[in-house]
């Protein structure tokens, strides 16, 4: 049985077995960066303008604003719905121990897994989610049972976090929804593993996720403020962000997680 660090380390190297589709699988979340730079960017242009107005902002938006918030959303949730199916795909593959990295041209078929992936994460948050949702509401009576409620939520979305990921392999490795939803054969082979062991892996490899990402920023950070000395327009640095923290950043980050998930899956049955 391989050790954390030998898991680890494989899910490092990995992303580097094939550039070009490290940076195709980038593709999609720079678009989806972009995106969500041009939501951010409307959103804030119509809270501005609702300020200015002084009126309540639902009575104040133009159609063609709110249809234009609705695309950019609707859109946003279609990439990353794309993003999860090739994660599926991924944790695939380090299952059955494939040193390739998966193709992009069976589109369909990644966003038919991208919903299955995404409807083991609705399923596994939405109580969690729920009971946020009440607290928040709760927090303007400034009622007690708002503290309640956030913690409690709090703690259901960490148990949640390390049930979904052995939740996400065993439906994947057995090409059934049902199987994510399988609590008993979920938590056997968290068991079978070991409970301390899973989680140390998890929780190693978030901690090696973050360094990476700390270093990966403050090189990024460093190539941004040569490019404000280049360019002084914001809009034209933003998008520049984008495109490096989706192409590279975003998207090796992504790789790596995965492919730990799928190893993490293999070791349960050893």
């Amino acid at each position: 049985m391989a050790s954390i660090t030998d898991c680890v380390v494989e899910g490092l190297k990995y992303p580097f077995n094939d550039i070009k589709k490290l940076l195709g699988f980038g593709v999609f979340f720079t678009i989806f960066n972009l995106l969500s730079l041009a939501f951010g960017s409307k959103s804030t242009e119509i809270i501005l303008y609702a300020n200015r107005q002084g009126e309540v902002l639902a009575l104040n938006l133009p159609a063609g604003d709110i249809y234009t918030i609705a695309c950019l959303a609707i859109i946003c949730f279609i990439v990353s719905i794309f993003i999860m199916g090739y994660q599926y795909d991924l944790i695939s593959f380090s299952i059955n121990k494939r040193e390739d990295l998966p193709g992009f041209r069976d589109i369909l078929n990644i966003f038919v897994k991208g919903i299955k992936f995404f409807i083991v994460g609705l399923g596994y948050n939405l109580i969690p989610g729920v009971l946020l949702i009440t607290g928040l509401m709760l927090m303007s009576f400034q009622s007690y049972q708002y503290y309640i409620l956030v913690l409690i939520s709090g703690i259901l979305f960490v148990i949640a976090f390390f049930l979904q990921i052995m939740a996400l392999n065993n439906m994947i490795a057995n090409n059934s929804l049902k199987k994510a939803f399988d609590f008993k054969d979920v938590l056997n082979k968290i068991s079978g593993l070991g409970w301390v062991k899973y989680i140390g892996i998890i929780l190693f490899t978030l901690i090696v996720s973050v360094i990476i990402m700390i270093a990966a920023e403050f090189v990024l950070g460093f190539l941004t403020l040569l490019f404000t000395m280049a360019f002084s327009q914001v809009m034209i640095v933003s998008i520049f962000v984008g495109i490096i923290e989706g192409l590279f950043i975003s998207s090796y980050g992504s790789i790596f997680f995965a492919r730990v998930c799928g190893s993490i899956y293999r070791q349960s049955l050893k």
